[in-house]
């Protein structure tokens, strides 16, 4: 090796991690990042609320859009998970029907069988 390719090598060798996060960690990071993502943000919004701070109208837009935008989302999410409970329900309650009905079926078999 020529002497810059030998201190490149040098300095790879030493900069090896002891060990690589795995998924959980890295989940855990992240939400601990957006925790404090968020205080800073109610921090901020505190402070111009309080006059504390001066108001910037872009970052109240760009908030405002946000949350608007989370609010849609969350609202299709409760449609869909609201339907498909009913959709589960309407089925429970035909299968339940189901049954009943086989019960009665049964015991009105039973009872013809003991009569003859």
């Amino acid at each position: 090796m020529i002497e810059a390719e030998r201190v490149g090598s040098d300095v790879l060798k030493t900069t090896v991690t002891d060990k690589l996060p795995n998924d959980l960690e890295g989940m855990e990071a992240s939400t601990k990042r957006l925790y404090s993502l968020i205080d800073d943000i109610y921090k901020y919004v505190d402070d111009v609320v309080e006059g504390r701070a001066a108001p910037d109208n872009d970052i109240g837009r760009f908030l405002a859009n946000e949350l608007a935008s989370v609010l849609k989302f969350l609202q299709m999410i409760f449609d869909n998970v609201f339907n498909k409970i009913i959709q589960d329900n309407f089925a429970l309650f035909y299968l339940s029907s189901l049954i009943r009905t086989q019960l009665s079926i049964v015991e009105k078999l039973n009872t013809a069988a003991q009569i003859l």
